[in-house]
């Protein structure tokens, strides 16, 4: 009589840490938001970023419709870079021209030893022909909640 009463107590505790474990995972999203820093708004990257392995998932956005200014012949890049303490880890990055990109991959070690503390996100704006300006938005740093 005791073993049934055992595994229905082990099982009963079981399915309290999986629960646990999925509350804990769903508060490890953070909102992020970048942008190349100028008064038109012409490079935005938008989204979250969920840990431990770094999923992010937004939009990267360059002379948008929101954008007060008329288009400018330049695109957007945004730069996420994930560190373990002051190592980078892992780095991706994604271009926007005239146009909103998706966004939706990982940032990891690919040796799968270091656990990502922080990720810094920038956004810059580069001259689409070779002679030109380009310039970057203040870098947007997040920790891991």
């Amino acid at each position: 009589m005791r073993l049934p009463v055992h595994l229905a107590l082990g099982a009963l505790v079981a399915a309290a840490l999986l629960t646990v474990q999925s509350v804990a995972s769903a508060q490890a999203a953070v909102r992020f938001h970048a942008d190349s820093g100028d008064s038109c708004f012409r490079g935005i990257t938008e989204g979250t970023l969920d840990w431990p392995t770094v999923k992010v998932d937004g939009y990267l956005s360059d002379d948008a419709a929101l954008s007060p200014c008329s288009r400018d012949g330049m695109y957007s890049s945004a730069v996420f870079s994930a560190y373990n303490g002051t190592t980078l880890v892992d780095s991706e990055t994604y271009k926007a021209d005239d146009a909103q990109v998706p966004l939706s991959f990982s940032l990891s070690d690919p040796a799968g030893v270091a656990a990502i503390d922080r990720v810094v996100v920038q956004v810059c704006r580069f001259s689409s022909s070779p002679i030109g300006v380009s310039y970057c938005g203040k870098a947007a740093e997040y920790k891991m909640p």
